[in-house]
């Protein structure tokens, strides 16, 4: 008599999925960042996950800035609100002549062009690194979760994909349209947007992309941490909107939009 073949009492084993190339999580983080970073969960580490979405953004933001601040509105907003600072500063007895001329030579439109765009590519690098930061804080601080500071920083760089995409629609809209305030943000709506005020840093907040980049470091910090996702999304809208708060009342961040 045949005895029948053994079972197995443990449930079968869902398929591995194959791993991600670099450009399918570079792509797919706009349509389904939850795979995307389960994936880059499980995966050994790698520093392309970041390093590639920082240069592309500090590329596209040079570009947007050196844009910007090539318009000769943008231009004029800076030398009248530098003439106005230089005859207060004379009145007040804190510049001499040497001291004018020094500042008039370093706010030149070509200076600030070549400090604006330099600073939008390291600003890239820092915002990744920042976040990167923040969301391991997060993990470990709030949701007492031990993830490892590299996993955060290639979730933090991935969700930089969605700024790439923001400034290459700020380029195209203000190369298309011609305003320095054709954003993605209430600075579309705002008529003669003046640069060197913080109102702009106001209006800027208010940003699809924004909103979109918050939603996906949301998802990000959910996946590493396994928590549910409206936890997650609490605490990295809580300090999104703090750190806004922050840069707009000091003033940083003054070229953002």
């Amino acid at each position: 008599m045949d005895t029948p073949p053994a079972t197995s009492n443990h449930p079968p084993q869902p398929p591995l999925l194959p791993r991600m190339s670099l450009a399918a999580r570079l792509l797919n983080v706009f349509a389904v960042p939850g795979q995307v970073f389960n994936d880059v969960k499980t995966a050994p580490s790698s520093i392309s996950n970041w390093l590639i979405p920082a240069l592309l953004g500090g590329l596209i933001g040079a570009v947007s800035v050196f844009i910007i601040l090539s318009q000769p509105k943008v231009q004029k907003q800076f030398q009248d609100r530098q003439s106005k600072l230089l005859e207060e500063a004379a009145r007040n007895s804190k510049f001499n002549q040497t001291h004018r001329q020094w500042a008039e030579t370093l706010t030149t439109p070509a200076t600030i062009r070549l400090l604006g765009t330099a600073g939008a590519a390291c600003g890239s690098f820092l915002t990744v690194l920042w976040w990167g930061f923040v969301l391991w804080l997060l993990a470990r601080r709030m949701l007492k979760v031990p993830i490892k500071f590299r996993k955060a920083l290639e979730v933090a760089g991935l969700a930089t994909m969605i700024d790439v995409l923001g400034g290459i629609v700020i380029v195209l809209l203000i190369v298309n349209l011609g305003r320095h305030g054709s954003t993605s943000s209430l600075a579309f709506v705002v008529k003669d947007l003046d640069m060197t005020t913080r109102r702009p840093l106001f209006v800027a907040a208010v940003n699809l992309f924004a909103f979109w980049v918050v939603g996906v470091r949301s998802i990000g910090l959910a996946k590493l941490t396994e928590v549910p996702y409206v936890r997650a999304a609490w605490l990295v809208v809580t300090f999104w909107l703090l750190q806004q708060c922050f840069f707009s009342l000091t003033g940083l961040g003054q070229l953002a939009i």
